[in-house]
């Protein structure tokens, strides 16, 4: 396994990471009174998002810690797969 092999990875594990954190935030906007299509979740996933952080922001005044288990994973998949290509190309 060299270095590219672990770059993808850990991506991998990042993007499994976000999605998790989604089902587990749309549950979470579920048990609000919210609906939630979970057959839809990838194209109302912005929505659901910002239910859950209007909802946390009532109850504690702050941004509930799921929307950063969601985002930053994804940024730093992002980021991974990026370096990835470009190590690709360069090698």
């Amino acid at each position: 396994m060299n270095d590219l092999d672990i770059l993808m990875v850990i991506a991998f594990v990042c993007i499994v990471w976000s999605i998790t954190s989604l089902m587990i935030l749309s549950g979470k906007v579920s048990k609000s009174g919210t609906r939630v299509h979970f057959f839809l979740i990838t194209l109302l996933f912005f929505r659901y998002i910002s239910v859950y952080e209007e909802m946390t922001k009532k109850k504690t005044g702050k941004r509930g810690p799921l929307v950063y288990h969601f985002v930053i994973p994804l940024w730093i998949a992002l980021i991974l797969v990026i370096v990835w290509i470009l190590l690709s190309l360069a090698g």
